[in-house]
């Protein structure tokens, strides 16, 4: 898997996770959103962490 497949799949799953099913976000802010985007395309495509 490419990084901007991982990206990609990644923002979807987060995007999904992050919203109700009005479609508006549960009290998740934008940072968080970012950072569980980034750490899952990594976890996608094997990088280590420094976690």
């Amino acid at each position: 898997m490419t990084r901007e497949e991982a990206l990609n799949k990644a923002a979807d799953h987060v995007a999904k996770l992050s919203t109700n099913a009005r479609g508006y976000a549960d009290g998740v802010t934008l940072p968080q959103r970012i950072d569980a985007t980034e750490r899952l395309a990594r976890f996608l495509i094997g990088e280590e962490t420094d976690e």
